[in-house]
């Protein structure tokens, strides 16, 4: 359900409303945040917006969870500089902070969850990175990170095992 935030004098003025209903006291659904403040989006939403432009790229990527290192797949579904929306199949519950492995993108950030839903979630970055395929570890981007992001680039693939007999 959408809660709208309209300004009472709006409403009672509302150009869809009856002739005659100005006199009627205004409904006591309708509420505003601020006096004198017209909000025409949910607030909920207004709130969260994000200030960059965003850009759908519809790339895969993960998440990988802070403390325990657990890892969900995801998609990421559009992202600007400060955060991200991304779709999950699996949604972690009470997800805090995170870092985003964008391996299409070649970039890892580190965020946390500013709204979820049953498979999507919004992600406030305060940390984003450029990692480069060729080049060495950031100093700032850990280990477990560095790897997961290599692995999921397809740059660390293990070597195939050979067949070893051994001879007494």
């Amino acid at each position: 359900m959408s809660v709208y935030y309209l300004n009472t004098t709006t409403a009672r003025n509302a150009p869809n409303s009856m002739p005659g209903s100005h006199d009627r006291p205004p409904l006591a659904s309708v509420t505003s945040p601020q006096a004198g403040v017209e909000v025409i989006q949910p607030f909920q939403q207004f709130q969260n917006r994000r200030a960059e432009p965003r850009f759908d790229c519809k790339a895969k990527g993960a998440l990988l969870l802070v403390p325990g290192g657990a890892e969900v797949a995801c998609e990421i579904v559009n992202q600007s500089a400060s955060g991200a929306q991304v779709l999950v199949k699996d949604m972690p519950h009470k997800a805090g902070d995170l870092w985003l492995l964008d391996v299409s993108g070649q970039m890892v950030k580190f965020g946390s969850p500013v709204w979820t839903q049953p498979h999507k979630m919004g992600l406030r970055f305060s940390f984003a990175q450029k990692v480069d395929p060729n080049g060495a570890r950031p100093p700032r981007v850990p280990e477990p990170v560095w790897k997961a992001w290599r692995r999921l680039a397809g740059l660390d693939i293990p070597p195939p095992e050979e067949d070893v007999f051994f001879l007494d």
